[in-house]
């Protein structure tokens, strides 16, 4: 089955007038079209067929035919494809759709289990991904549990917690975090002992090492430069990079930055963390705030949100932690750095700013300060210090007269 490509994306278009009210979704499509039209122009192919579509992502594959990513695992010329073959076939192609880790978790116990993950979550303020795989080690452990005709909470034993654990083969590390949670919930509702409470103390989280996320300071000013600030989403994107680059600032702070967060009187940014509830206190730089006030004046859309940063199209809202790592990891593409080894959103560049106020001999505890930890012990495992940094912190072991190893009945000779 073949037909004429335009005829294709024009069934398409008023499929998704009429279903899908996306304008957005509309524009990349229409991309994939052009993008699409032109391979069958170069290759004087006059139909489209499921082949054509076929031999198209093969040369889109190509790595000098694309700029996608490695690895990527959603393709938008794929999906459009996709789509391009429903319409062929005269059906919309439904996207299969991801897991739903806001389900209520299985089995009898489920519905308990998934509403204290929840409360866990909000109280610790997890990120969506480690809600994610304590959301996966439970779902586990109610199956386990159900197997074992387990029905209450009260009837979990050390026993089978311990067996548990020991079954896991992936994510044992996560299922023990939720876990000694858990049952320390459980104890505090007096519905397990002491003892089956503390029975995965002993269960030592593994500890990583981290792949290095740092960019030195020229590549750092190399990622601002890459931003167009002649447009309004640039301006936006601007301001939110120096944020991160020059403060240090966490992607939730930033989206989640309110106008009364600014001091403008006393060039200050106050805040409550995102992560941690706790008040930072922070400079306002010149050029920060010049960015900012630039945005806001030229770029920002009509709204009265008290959030400063706003998505590009209606609704007006913050961005989505998502939607922030799109627009970072857009300007490290445009920087032309590499950074095939390494972490590239906003993380990244919080850590660069650490990394780099280190290696110019800036104190711990300043650092600390800056990145809002409650303690340096806590920075110091965050920037994963070097040897050569530790190697600055070491004292000059004195000399001891020879005298004192020969001494008898005294000196070392309580050793044994």
């Amino acid at each position: 089955m073949e037909q004429d490509l335009t005829k294709l994306h024009a069934k398409l278009e008023k499929y998704m007038k009429e279903h899908i009210n996306s304008s957005d979704l509309q524009k990349k499509l229409s991309f994939e079209f052009i993008k699409l039209q032109k391979f069958m122009q170069d290759y004087s192919i006059e139909f489209y067929s499921e082949d054509v579509g076929m031999k198209y992502l093969k040369f889109r594959e190509e790595p000098s035919n694309s700029r996608m990513i490695k690895n990527c695992k959603f393709r938008m010329d794929s999906r459009y494809v996709d789509l391009i073959n429903g319409m062929l076939q005269e059906i919309w192609i439904i996207k299969k759709s991801k897991k739903d880790y806001n389900e209520i978790l299985p089995t009898q116990l489920g519905p308990l289990l998934f509403n204290f993950l929840n409360k866990y979550a909000v109280e610790r303020r997890l990120d969506i991904k480690t809600r994610r795989n304590y959301y996966i080690a439970l779902e586990k452990f109610c199956h386990r549990m159900e197997e074992k005709n387990l029905s209450s909470l009260s009837e979990i034993s050390s026993e089978a917690i311990l067996t548990f654990i020991s079954s896991v083969e992936t994510g044992k590390d996560h299922a023990a975090i939720i876990l000694r949670a858990l049952l320390r919930y459980l104890y505090n509702k007096k519905l397990i002992s002491y003892s089956t409470t503390h029975i995965l103390d002993g269960v030592k989280v593994r500890k990583t090492i981290k792949s290095t996320s740092h960019y030195s300071l020229e590549e750092i000013l190399c990622i601002e430069s890459s931003v167009n600030r002649k447009y309004a989403m640039g301006k936006r994107d601007y301001a939110m990079m120096l944020l991160a680059t020059r403060l240090g600032i966490r992607s939730s702070d930033i989206r989640f930055l309110q106008f009364s967060n600014i001091d403008w009187d006393n060039n200050l940014i106050v805040f409550e963390q995102y992560k941690t509830k706790n008040k930072i206190e922070l400079p306002l730089l010149i050029d920060v705030g010049e960015a900012i006030i630039d945005y806001i004046k030229n770029g920002r859309a009509k709204s009265d949100s008290k959030y400063i940063f706003l998505r590009g199209n209606a609704p007006y809202i913050p961005m989505t932690e998502g939607g922030l790592n799109v627009i970072i990891n857009k300007y490290f593409q445009k920087a032309n750095i590499d950074y095939s080894k390494k972490k590239h959103g906003p993380h990244s560049l919080r850590h660069s700013l650490a990394t780099n106020l280190l290696n110019n001999g800036t104190a711990l505890p300043i650092i600390a300060d800056t990145l809002g930890h409650q303690s340096s012990g806590t920075t110091m495992h965050y920037l994963h210090i070097s040897i050569k940094n530790l190697l600055k912190c070491t004292l000059d072991v004195p000399n001891v007269n020879i005298d004192f190893y020969s001494q008898k009945g005294k000196g070392l000779s309580w050793i044994r």
